[in-house]
């Protein structure tokens, strides 16, 4: 013992004191300081591994936990130079994420990114060159879904990526009504892709929902914004009718109006409520170059609508497109030469205006009527000097009468029609009020039409058309007044107020002209009442008709009447009644008669019988 230390005094004492004293307190100390000395050699054993990895370096993460992809931030602490490695899960080169020289003992920082894998807990390696652990930390994988655009027009077709899910979980991602479903694979990972449908402008949202057990849980929602779009034709011709078509607009968004080279085009334009529309616009005369093609609506801006640029060419544009024969027809021209001259109009190959010479832009303008044409589309040019071939585009001659005569008439009057504009050489069918007209009529080779017909029978009274059509479908149509006609009415001659013996009359009446194909209708009753007859005899063709034995009248009184009829409709009244009585000779007289004349025979019998014997 060192003199002076406590050990020395209390040595001192047991000398004073004597030997048992000194033993006594010796065991004493020796547990006091027992218990001290083995929690430290415990702690020591523990320390000491740590301390020989603290001897190679130390790892620490951050973040420590987030999603595949993540920009990882990995400090590394090293106790001398060397190569060193940073691996994800295994000490392997496969595994590897980062490598760093470290020139002297310090701290460096690598950078990774969070490998694609399933959701769990990951171990983060510091190791020497040769792959031997000198560190490690911990990092913790969370799902993910990602979205490849955040906004786009309909038709923009979105995928939607998940990362860190558990192998084979069920997925399903829903947009709006539709609803796509998959599982993860063996990393975690999955893919849904969706196309955005007609759908109007505005912000939507993709949700993720992934299956825990039987549980269906939902992740963030991704958003996606339906933004407006147009589609036109990247080139054309001045005249040229164009669709212009929109989507992403507002729902039943009004006031949608189209514009060429910044001037409205077309206007009043409604959109569906899914946000979509199309218009025919037609390009106007312009100087050759680039246009742009835009559009905007009540709440949709035109800075807000990708514009689509439109290269213009030489075309020319007529006004109207839809003309009568006889119309007079402007046509404008764009994209030829400035100045051009020499410029030719014709239709169908023959000129019809003046020669033209360009303005300093290149358009020009002028009129012409249009001639005799057949139905349909017609062929409208236009060449100069320098623009050459001719351009050209489509004026449609639409059938029309020309003129009806006259406006009113009956069943069976002539009526005279001409007309333009229809198919050259083809049937015609012609119909008055509804009721088609007989006979053989068709259109010149020109499409004019020049005919003549009869009102059909059966047309209504009235306001009526009178429609004519060819077997191409030309059609125009015209007002007519059908007028109720009335024949002359036929006066009875025979029998009147007589008496007749037989009921085999023979009835006789003044025939009428005036009508076409006269026939009659006799009638007879045994009262003057119009209302009812006995005997009714129609389409009699002659002026008088005498009734068969079969229809032979028995004795009475009896009236008859009679009227005409034409083979157009048209009647004529019933003429007054006349009255007869047939009276048949009674049987007694028959009988008297009869034995007359047998006695008679037997008279002239006997004499012939009695001069024969006698001689």
């Amino acid at each position: 013992m060192h003199r002076g230390s406590p050990y020395s005094i209390r040595l001192g004492e047991a000398r004073f004191f004597g030997k048992a004293y000194l033993l006594r307190e010796l065991r004493v100390h020796t547990k006091r300081i027992r218990a001290p000395i083995i929690a430290g050699l415990l702690l020591v054993m523990l320390i000491l591994p740590q301390w020989a990895l603290a001897d190679g370096g130390s790892i620490s993460l951050f973040p420590d936990s987030g999603h595949c992809g993540d920009l990882i931030e990995a400090t590394a602490n090293v106790t001398a130079p060397g190569t060193y490695r940073i691996c994800w899960n295994s000490r392997t080169p496969e595994y590897r994420v980062g490598t760093f020289t470290a020139y002297a003992a310090g701290n460096y920082t690598i950078a990774f990114y969070v490998p694609e894998t399933a959701k769990g807990v990951y171990t983060v390696y510091l190791t020497g060159e040769d792959y031997s652990e000198l560190a490690d930390a911990y990092f913790s994988v969370l799902p993910s879904a990602q979205i490849d655009s955040d906004e786009g027009p309909v038709g923009t077709e979105v995928t939607i990526n998940g990362y860190g899910f558990t192998a084979s979980q069920d997925i399903r991602v829903s947009f709006l009504d539709t609803v796509i479903t998959g599982k993860a694979n063996t990393a975690g990972s999955w893919n849904a892709t969706h196309t955005i449908p007609a759908t109007p402008a505005g912000g939507y949202t993709f949700d993720v929902e992934f299956k825990e057990g039987a549980v269906w849980y939902d992740l963030v929602g991704k958003y996606f914004r339906v933004t407006p779009e147009i589609s036109a034709p990247s080139s054309g011709t001045v005249g040229q009718t164009i669709e212009v078509s929109g989507t992403g607009f507002a729902s039943e968004e009004e006031d949608i109006e189209v514009t060429f080279d910044e001037e409205a085009v077309k206007t009043n334009i409604y959109a569906d409520e899914d946000g979509s529309w199309e218009a025919t616009i037609i390009v106007p005369p312009l100087q050759r170059g680039t246009y742009t093609v835009d559009a905007s609506g009540e709440s949709t801006r035109a800075r807000d609508v990708p514009d689509v640029e439109f290269i213009l060419g030489a075309g020319i544009l007529v006004e109207p497109s839809l003309a009568y024969v006889g119309d007079t027809i402007t046509v404008a021209g764009g994209g030829f030469a400035p100045r051009e001259t020499g410029i030719n109009v014709k239709f169908e190959g023959t000129v019809v205006t003046p020669v033209i010479t360009a303005e300093a832009d290149g358009t020009w303008e002028s009129s012409f009527v249009l001639p005799t044409s057949t139905y349909g589309s017609n062929t409208v040019s236009a060449s100069g000097d320098i623009t050459k071939p001719a351009a050209t585009t489509a004026l449609t001659t639409k059938a029309k009468i020309e003129e009806l005569g006259p406006v009113e008439g009956a069943p069976g009057d002539s009526v005279s029609l001409s007309g333009s504009g229809f198919h050259g050489n083809q049937e015609l069918t012609v119909t008055v009020g509804g009721v088609a007209v007989s006979g053989d009529m068709k259109t010149l080779s020109n499409g004019n039409v020049v005919i003549n017909f009869p009102v059909p029978a059966g047309s209504p009274e009235g306001k009526q058309k009178v429609v004519v059509t060819d077997e191409g479908g030309a059609t125009d149509s015209a007002d007519f007044t059908v007028k109720e006609k009335v024949l002359a009415t036929p006066q009875p001659i025979s029998p009147a107020d007589n008496r007749l013996r037989s009921g085999q009359v023979t009835f006789r009446w003044g025939g009428i002209t005036g009508g076409s194909n006269i026939t009659y209708i006799l009638q007879i009753s045994n009262s003057p009442d119009l209302a009812t007859y006995v005997l009714s005899k129609s389409d009699i063709a002659t002026s008088s008709y005498t009734i068969s034995k079969e229809e032979a009248l028995l004795k009475g009184t009896y009236y008859w009447w009679v009227k005409a009829v034409d083979n157009y409709g048209n009647e004529s009244p019933w003429s007054s009644p006349s009255s007869f009585r047939v009276s048949p000779i009674p049987t007694w007289v028959w009988v008297v008669v009869g034995v007359v004349v047998l006695v008679g025979l037997m008279v002239v019998a006997y004499r012939e019988t009695k001069f024969k014997v006698a001689g």
